[in-house]
């Protein structure tokens, strides 16, 4: 239970990975569309929560050590709703826990959401860094 097996680990080649060069959103395909859709609601909801002024413990306490924020979504096939999307951040509290990626805690929220979720279920990651406003 605490070792790492064979099958616990995936391996993908290179040549298997889906890559493409940047374009235009438009021009992508749907689910990236409505990833970035999402990101960019996320990003601004973020910016009205952190701005000059607003009560919150942002910068306080949740990014004081790096004050660096960064967003995720996470794009997910949920077996009975279709496809679903959760937000996450990283947090830097400089506790002795230490840091948390927003990859992983977007991973976590979507997995504490619905336990029975599937590496398989994970469709797509968007990852973005914001500055946060003086």
């Amino acid at each position: 239970d605490t070792k790492i097996c064979d099958d616990d680990i995936e391996v993908h080649p290179f040549e298997d990975m889906e890559t493409v060069p940047a374009m235009e959103v438009d021009k992508a395909g749907e689910d990236v569309q409505n990833v970035v859709r999402e990101m960019r609601d996320f990003r601004r909801a973020f910016l009205e929560t952190v701005a000059p002024g607003k009560q919150n413990d942002v910068r306080r306490f949740w990014l004081r050590k790096t004050r660096k924020p960064v967003l995720a979504v996470l794009l997910v096939r949920h077996p009975e709703k279709g496809m679903v999307m959760y937000r996450g951040t990283n947090m830097e509290v400089s506790m002795p826990t230490g840091s948390l990626c927003a990859e992983r805690n977007v991973i976590g929220t979507a997995l504490a959401a619905n336990p029975g979720l599937r590496r398989e279920d994970l469709r797509m990651v968007a990852v973005l860094a914001v500055a946060l406003p003086p």
